[in-house]
């Protein structure tokens, strides 16, 4: 410990010596942008490794029972992790990194640079039906919070790399750099100026190019034609069931969840949540994981598979089929998602809420579409309605709309975006007043109404 304090004494008088604090922050934020992408991606690429395995065990058997399995396991061996190794000291979620940025200076322990990675991959490459971007930005806030305090950093200069490893993080994940940076702003309640401003465009840009070079399997689809005039009434209408399904996955989050946290995080919690997690995947098998790969298949045009190794795939062509799938995926993901949570797995409500949103309006365009009223571009108003309910459960709508665009791959359908968006986060608005990540904040008076409202409005 003398040593590393003697070598962090000289690394600072050489930087005072040679370079200005400000450029050294620009040089430390590019290392954390590098760093926390290097995570991100790592996370990804395992987790995509083993649910690519499972995909050839269930076309292999012809079913999924064994799969369906396996979530009892991830959960269990992460709830093993969280409770033995941990002691119940890795907190998940976003909501976390606020408070530790609220009350301890944007301190938050080293504990938290690989615990998540490892108790999110065992959760979601077993079945977990959650996602990765609440890990990942655990990770990268972590990593820029210890970066700066062990460098003996001021509060501030603390919290900005805390921004810039969690913006790099989201960059990295989703190609999307000004996402990154305005999740931070909109979600961490951080106030906006130009010194700031600089290290997170130089952290998520790093954070970008480094998962270009090493990871090309991003959820990425470029929309093929721009949106029409006359399509605007269905976008309109579109926002509206988006606000509705906002509403239901942040009511649904609090009651299930909100049961949970009465009960001690042990084995029976475990199997209570955890058992009905199995039934449901083996029931409905596009619950299984992250669930991209259902919205990468809605978007080539893949309705088929909605019904692969369920009890409804020999009726894979018929439009009954396809639609009773859907509600149901629609339905249950965010029950899935809660009771992988409560089991004792790691991973957030990021994915699972864009995964309902594309479900939304796939359905949505698909109803219409059979209809016979108009033809809908469906790639278009799946891409939208991701958007529309990120929006509304998050409570960040610049997020939904640039991180949608961007993964659209530019701004064809960014007036369709707006539209959706914006209605959807007033009804979600509505009737569920604090997002999913300040809701608990509120409640034990971290941060106050006044200033969440005043994040936005």
């Amino acid at each position: 410990m003398d040593k590393l304090n003697r070598w962090l004494i000289h690394l600072g008088r050489f930087r005072a010596r040679y370079t200005s604090h400000r450029n050294f922050l620009i040089f430390l934020s590019f290392v954390v942008g590098v760093v926390a992408a290097l995570a991100a991606v790592l996370l990804k690429i395992t987790v995509q490794f083993f649910e690519h395995r499972v995909d050839v065990m269930n076309n292999w058997m012809n079913s999924n029972w064994l799969s369906a399995m396996l979530p009892l396991l991830g959960t269990g061996i992460s709830l093993l992790l969280l409770t033995r190794f941990f002691r119940h000291k890795l907190s998940r979620g976003v909501g976390f990194i606020i408070h530790n940025i609220i009350t301890n200076k944007g301190r938050i322990e080293k504990r938290h640079t690989y615990g998540h990675i490892l108790t999110s991959a065992i959760t979601v490459a077993f079945g977990g039906s959650v996602g990765l971007e609440a890990p990942i930005v655990a990770t990268g806030a972590a990593i820029g919070s210890n970066t700066a305090h062990d460098l003996r950093l001021s509060a501030k200069d603390t919290v900005l790399l805390l921004a810039c490893g969690t913006a790099s993080g989201i960059a990295a994940v989703f190609n999307s750099p000004v996402a990154g940076i305005i999740f931070v702003l909109e979600i961490f309640l951080l106030d906006f100026s130009i010194p700031f401003f600089i290290p997170l465009l130089i952290s998520t840009a790093t954070a970008t190019v480094v998962s270009q070079l090493i990871y090309p399997g991003k959820f990425i689809f470029i929309a093929s034609e721009s949106w029409s005039m006359k399509a605007i009434p269905f976008y309109i209408f579109l926002g509206i069931f988006c606000g509705l399904v906002s509403v239901y996955i942040s009511r649904s989050v609090d009651f299930i969840e909100g049961y949970f946290e009465k009960r001690r995080m042990n084995w029976k919690s475990w199997l209570i949540a955890g058992i009905p997690l199995c039934v449901l995947i083996f029931f409905l098998p596009g619950l299984y994981g992250e669930g991209y790969s259902t919205i990468t298949n809605l978007l080539q045009g893949e309705y088929t598979t909605l019904t692969a190794h369920s009890l409804l795939q020999s009726y894979s062509q018929h439009a009954w089929a396809i639609v009773l799938m859907t509600v149901l995926l629609l339905i249950f993901k965010v029950v899935c998602s809660c009771l992988t949570i409560s089991a004792g797995g790691n991973g957030g409500i990021f994915a699972p809420s864009m995964i309902t949103g594309g479900l939304t309006g796939f359905l949505f365009a698909y109803l219409v579409n059979l209809s016979g009223i108009y033809q809908l571009n469906t790639p278009n108003f799946i891409i939208t309605a991701m958007a529309g309910v990120l929006a509304g459960v998050m409570h960040a709508p610049l997020t939904a709309i640039f991180l949608l665009a961007e993964i659209s791959g530019g701004y064809k359908l960014f007036i369709p975006l707006m539209i959706v968006t914006a209605i959807s986060y007033f009804i979600t608005r509505k009737y569920v007043k604090h997002s999913v990540y300040h809701k608990a904040l509120v409640e034990r008076k971290i941060i106050t109404d006044h200033s969440e409202d005043a994040d936005h409005f």
